[in-house]
């Protein structure tokens, strides 16, 4: 019976040693690895669209740009009045376009404020008051030359004032007239030029004379232009045909409206510029007007006919052409 019990126990303590082994076991252990499933390779019918479906287009690497349509412009355009000279025209008077006016009253007359506005260098004036200019630097677009001395210089209304006369200006208030002779608001409406190419041109318009240095024509032209329209003056139909000329020198394209067709025939009496009339010599209050554009020792043949012009144009007190430098009363020393 002993026996028995002890082969009993025995079995309970070998049992409770398996199970307490097992638990060891267990807990030290880490989890059993999963099976190995062999990943296939990405099928390149899952990456690629369907090859029966539509492909969209590709994209550009540069969009072509389709060229401009032609333009409609033919560039500036310019407006002139055409008509004839009145047949009720008073004659000049150069009189009435009182010129050389000190509209600011800072004592600079518009002669003066012209050259101060177009010198390329500071200008030296003749004393501290500064009212007139004795030396700058100029360019004469007339004839493309340089100059530094104001009395080898006119100071040129683009559009003559005689000419103005003809186009319209005739029936203008003197008032209206003395504001056309002395406008500063429009740059080249007075312009520096060599003093003999401005007596050249004298009251002509560009059907009767043109600037020498053709490199000029298409900017006098436009300023000619742009001139008579600002102040409401007229052209005559050779006038406009030659404005016509010189704009077509132009760079750019310019059109000029108002100009009648060249298939209709010109007036044969249509007037042109009057010419000068030949002045006796003798007669120097005539041959040189005193009001008329600058003049220097070099437009006189002897000292007499300078001298009389100097008294004319007001002597010692005025002087404003600047004729006697020593101011000793007499004009033009050098050409005793």
């Amino acid at each position: 019976m002993i026996g028995n019990m002890f082969h009993l126990i025995l079995r309970h303590v070998l049992l409770v040693l398996v199970v307490a082994a097992a638990l060891i076991v267990g807990c030290g252990a880490s989890e059993p690895p999963l099976p190995s499933v062999p990943i296939p390779a990405p099928s390149l019918t899952a990456i690629l669209p369907d090859a029966t479906a539509t492909a969209p287009p590709p994209i550009p690497t540069s969009t072509p740009i389709p060229p401009a349509p032609p333009s409609d412009s033919s560039g500036i355009t310019l407006t002139i009045a055409v008509a004839p000279l009145s047949p009720d025209m008073p004659q000049y008077d150069r009189g009435d376009w009182s010129h050389w006016r000190d509209g600011d009253r800072d004592c600079q007359d518009a002669r003066q404020e012209a050259l101060i506005a177009e010198s390329l260098a500071a200008v030296v004036y003749e004393s501290a008051e500064e009212c007139r200019v004795e030396t700058g630097e100029w360019f004469g677009a007339y004839t493309g030359e340089s100059f530094t001395d104001p009395a080898d210089l006119d100071i040129d209304h683009m559009v003559p004032l005689a000419n103005a006369h003809r186009s319209g200006g005739w029936a203008w208030s003197k008032e209206r007239k003395r504001e056309y002779a002395n406008d500063l608001s429009y740059p080249n409406h007075l312009i520096a030029v060599k003093a003999s190419a401005n007596r050249q041109k004298g009251g002509k318009g560009p059907e009767d004379w043109k600037p020498p240095r053709r490199e000029y024509w298409c900017e006098y032209a436009i300023d000619w232009t742009t001139i008579k329209a600002t102040w409401g003056l007229t052209a005559t139909q050779s006038e406009a045909y030659a404005l016509r000329e010189m704009l077509a020198t132009c760079d750019e394209p310019i059109t000029l409206l108002g100009i009648p067709s060249e298939s209709a025939p010109a007036p044969k009496d249509m007037p042109k510029s009057p010419t000068a009339t030949p002045i006796p010599t003798s007669d120097v209050e005539l041959r040189y007007d005193p009001d008329g554009p600058d003049r220097n020792c070099g437009d006189f043949d002897t000292w007499e006919e300078a001298q009389a012009f100097y008294i004319a144009a007001g002597g010692p007190d005025a002087d404003p052409h600047r004729l006697d430098g020593n101011k000793d009363g007499s004009a033009c020393d050098s050409l005793r």
